[in-house]
């Protein structure tokens, strides 16, 4: 019987830093089955809509906190989509150039207007009474660089090792808290941003399907992910791509889902007027 099947259309670029776990977690699925064969295409565009519009009832999509920004500006129906399996939370660092609370106002560079670096940095605005201005970037490593050569970007939400590598090349460069729900296994000490009194979502990454997909296929499917994420493990994950599968905490897919996108709303919904002012 040949194997049906399941692309997994990813909106970003082969260069993403998640990109090296998801392909661990889908070569892990494909050995360890003989039922579905799983074929990651990349789609990255249209701040991360392409690949969600591109699934159809046999294919799996990638989403991240863009994904609650296009459902809000009617982009997206939420109830078109499934929430199967996540590779939940990406641990990364808030960076500074310099020390904001010294500035008068804070720009920020990002991929996506109301996602989570802006929520971030609009936090952080308000807590340290700063205003904030967002550049948007291909990529949050683009605006880092930019932030390096001292072209004008003050705060970045990046991977922890982007940020040690930059700083050896501008020593200004600070991290302000981990974005992540536990402290950084690289730089222990640093404190969260809710340690520091700040709400804010993190980049996630989780594998959705249509609604029309039939029970039995989503089951099937998302019991293999999670066993191949079981396999490749939390540690490997991790180094990986600094990723937080929600499996390992105990957590479902569907709560993980619910409770992140409530909160991206909620946060969004806080500041509207600011987001739509940029």
């Amino acid at each position: 019987m040949a194997q049906q099947q399941v692309k997994v259309y990813y909106p970003y670029s082969p260069a993403n830093s998640g990109t090296p776990a998801l392909l661990r977690i889908v070569d892990e699925a494909n050995t360890s089955q003989n039922i579905y064969k799983f074929l990651v295409e990349f789609k990255p565009g249209g701040n991360q809509i392409i690949a969600v519009k591109s699934l159809d009832e046999t294919s799996l999509a990638i989403i991240a906190p863009a994904y609650v920004e296009n459902v809000a500006s009617g982009k997206l129906n939420e109830n078109d989509y499934v929430a199967l399996h996540s590779l939940g939370d990406a641990c990364w660092v808030g960076i500074s150039n310099g020390d904001i609370k010294k500035k008068k106002e804070l720009t920020v560079g990002g991929v996506g207007f109301g996602n989570a670096s802006h929520l971030t940095a609009l936090a952080l605005g308000e807590k340290y009474k700063i205003d904030v201005r967002y550049i948007v970037f291909k990529s949050n490593n683009d605006a880092l660089i930019n932030m390096t050569g001292n072209h004008g970007i003050d705060f970045v939400i990046d991977k922890y090792e982007s940020y040690a590598t930059m700083k050896s090349k501008n020593p200004n460069l600070n991290a302000i808290a981990a974005s992540c729900p536990t402290r950084l296994p690289q730089e222990p000490k640093l404190k969260t941003f809710k340690e520091l009194g700040i709400e804010s979502p993190y980049v996630f990454n989780t594998f959705i399907a249509s609604k029309d997909m039939p029970m039995g296929r989503r089951v099937a499917i998302a019991n293999i992910l999670q066993q191949a994420t079981a396999k490749v493990g939390e540690q490997t994950i991790f180094e990986l791509s600094a990723l937080r599968p929600p499996q390992f905490y105990g957590i479902t897919a569907e709560s993980f889902h619910q409770n992140t996108v409530t909160l991206i709303k909620k946060l969004q919904a806080k500041y509207k007027d600011k987001i739509t002012q940029q």
